[in-house]
């Protein structure tokens, strides 16, 4: 079975402190079995940085579900992929080599790159138009809304 994830932030999202919140949701075939949406502990300096760390908070949530079907079910799941909108985000957490312009994001955050390297996360590209974490984040249209 495959454990699909999505996820997406809403950069600078709060007027008051513009920390970014991000979300994400987990399904199994067709199933949503996970979903949250938390305001970031630091402030984003880039949509990338944003994204980046929303990926990461998600693989944390991925590799927990992983472990809990584990238990649970006595099966390992196939690679867990987490379908992100942002490419900057994606290729940072493939690249284990920090740019001086990432130096600033709080270490934490670097867990994703473990993951993708260990080959539990794979992200992948998935367009704006969707992305299913945004009916938990923006007001959708009519037709948006029915397709999520």
């Amino acid at each position: 079975m495959r454990l699909l994830g999505y996820t997406d932030a809403d950069w600078a999202g709060n007027v008051e402190d513009h920390k970014s919140t991000y979300e994400c949701c987990f399904s199994l075939g067709s199933t949503l079995i996970s979903w949250m949406r938390r305001k970031q502990k630091s402030v984003a300096l880039s949509t990338a940085e944003a994204e980046y760390i929303a990926a990461s908070m998600a693989s944390c949530e991925a590799v927990w579900l992983r472990k809990l079907f584990s238990e649970l079910f006595g099966f390992t799941l196939v690679t867990n992929v987490i379908l992100c909108d942002n490419q900057g985000g994606i290729h940072l957490s493939e690249n284990p080599i920090f740019h001086d312009r990432f130096k600033h994001i709080d270490i934490r955050y670097h867990y994703i790159q473990d993951m993708v390297q260990q080959g539990a996360i794979r992200l992948q590209h998935i367009g704006t138009d969707e992305q299913l974490t945004d009916i938990l984040t923006k007001p959708l249209g009519k037709v948006k809304f029915l397709n999520f």
